[in-house]
């Protein structure tokens, strides 16, 4: 049965690997360091078909996180703990909704938990959370200075988005009634879970809002959050702005243009 030691086990064992400068050596821990964000976590998971392409040389602390689980339970049943039930996980905001989807996302850490961290406004950095205090956690990153690493950060600090929480010794869950509408994004063989994303609209505030808003703005539509250092930070509140730019993206992707992202809408984001 899995559990959450395996995961932090795994993520322990793999501190101190240094990404390489290129594609060589990504088996030693140590030779061929670098920059260039080539990794033996990204070459694996390419191998299984994991995501929508191959990441290697791709910013990789997300990848670092899939590839554990990978590891420990294999491509299929390992993202089902992880949640995934799509091909986007590599990116750490979508693996945060594929946690929210499912209602396993919150602010209370336990070990072998996925947490999310705040940059630049949206959800931009991830790890493994291997212990949890009082007063703290203590996670192990990929990615973090070029490196693998473990991290002590205050559990009140406020780059820490929030946790989501693996399906550890739980079976395939079975889809509930629900008020949201179905969107499937393409799954990986034998996925069991059906993933469920909310109609968002004018009006509607959440951070379910303000992901979505980061990634219109990724995609150059202007949200109307606030402008610090030269970039657009996301505010979780759908208003006009954010109604202007769903109502081009859908424009651009021939849509009906009405400013609602429902089934179609929110297809075309997640796989744009």
């Amino acid at each position: 049965m899995s559990k959450a030691s395996d995961i932090v086990n795994i993520a322990l064992a793999e501190v101190g690997y240094l990404e390489k400068a290129s594609n060589a050596y990504l088996d030693d821990p140590q030779a061929n360091a670098g920059g260039a964000n080539w990794t033996k976590y990204a070459r694996d998971l390419a191998a299984a078909g994991y995501y929508n392409g191959n990441k290697n040389g791709y910013a990789w602390c997300d990848v670092f996180v899939d590839w554990c689980f990978f590891k420990a339970y294999g491509a299929v049943e390992g993202q089902r703990i992880q949640c995934q039930t799509g091909d986007l996980g590599a990116g750490c905001i979508y693996s945060a909704q594929y946690f929210m989807m499912q209602g396993r996302y919150d602010k209370n850490p336990k070990p072998g938990d996925q947490v999310f961290f705040n940059v630049n406004g949206s959800i931009g950095h991830t790890g493994i959370v291997v212990e949890v205090t009082g007063s703290s956690i203590v996670v192990v990153e990929g990615n973090s200075s070029d490196r693998v690493q473990k991290l002590t950060y205050d559990r009140n600090s406020s780059r820490i988005a929030g946790y989501g929480h693996p399906r550890y010794g739980e079976e395939p869950a079975a889809s509930k009634p629900s008020d949201t509408e179905p969107v499937q994004p393409a799954q990986p063989a034998g996925a069991t879970c059906t993933v469920k994303l909310p109609v968002l609209k004018n009006g509607a505030v959440s951070n379910t809002v303000k992901n979505t808003q980061a990634l219109l703005i990724r995609h150059g539509y202007a949200c109307g959050g606030r402008i610090i250092a030269g970039r657009e930070n996301p505010d979780g509140e759908f208003g006009p702005a954010t109604e202007r730019a769903v109502k081009s993206f859908q424009s651009l992707k021939k849509l009906e243009s009405d400013g609602q992202i429902g089934t179609d809408t929110w297809t075309a984001l997640l796989t744009a």
